[in-house]
């Protein structure tokens, strides 16, 4: 059990490592910074253990592994269904890296107006929000990850941006949250048009394998879903929050 619980701790420590720092004096706001490192030290090492059982055990690197299944919301027949496959698991790994590295920056640097506390407790959550997305096989644990991102995201580059920091800000809040309602409308439509009411994403694809779904509400909800990818992505011609957003961003 513990092993199928693995890639949900590896998820949840930089959640974790966020509240922990939240908890430190003001006056030792400092001690923020050993604890992200070792925070994000040990969630890397996890993911490249998950990288490792993966190839190497009972999936022998094909189909899905470490996969969990149970009620979350059972009054709309959500679950908390989590996984990873090989598409995903490359991608889990390197934010875990890229998050690490992050943090090894972050302990000799962090721009104006410092605050390492806030700083890093937001990057810990952004962390948890990426992660999320990639082992989420339920539409609103899914959706429930991709908006975590949005929040950290906002006040890093709001507050210890550069000088258009608020208008980038505000831009790419405004850009992204447009986007998810897209998305969520998909997310409803697929759970209205189901043979049984699930957001279970494997569940959905076996109804629409079986004929569930109209071609006409197939293309109407890639095209919702899609649109709102581009937008977060970003791909053109939604792409105009990018340059505000990543010129005013914390290096």
């Amino acid at each position: 059990m513990l092993s199928k619980l693995a890639i949900t701790i590896t998820v949840f420590l930089p959640l974790l490592g966020a509240g922990v720092i939240t908890l430190i004096p003001k006056r030792s706001e400092e001690a923020a910074k050993p604890v992200a490192l070792v925070t994000t030290i040990v969630s890397f090492v996890m993911s490249v253990g998950i990288l490792i059982g993966y190839y190497a055990g009972s999936a022998g690197g094909r189909g899905m592994a470490f996969e969990v299944n149970v009620p979350w919301i059972p009054a709309i027949g959500a679950n908390y269904h989590v996984g990873i496959d090989g598409i995903s698991l490359p991608l889990f790994v390197l934010t875990f890296l890229l998050t690490m590295l992050c943090a090894i920056y972050a302990f000799g640097h962090i721009e104006e107006p410092g605050k390492p506390k806030a700083f890093l407790a937001l990057m810990l959550m952004l962390t948890t929000g990426m992660a999320g997305t990639f082992i989420a096989f339920d539409l609103v644990l899914f959706f429930v990850f991709w908006e975590l991102v949005l929040v950290p995201m906002y006040f890093l580059i709001g507050i210890w941006g550069g000088p258009n920091r608020h208008y980038a800000a505000i831009k790419f809040f405004l850009y992204t949250l447009f986007g998810s309602v897209f998305m969520l409308v998909a997310f409803l439509g697929l759970y209205f048009a189901a043979p049984e009411r699930t957001f279970d994403i494997v569940r959905l694809i076996e109804a629409g394998a079986a004929g569930a779904f109209t071609r006409q509400f197939q293309i109407v909800a890639f095209l919702a879903i899609g649109l709102s990818f581009a937008i977060k992505a970003p791909m053109w011609p939604f792409h105009t929050w990018l340059p505000d957003a990543h010129t005013e961003a914390p290096t």
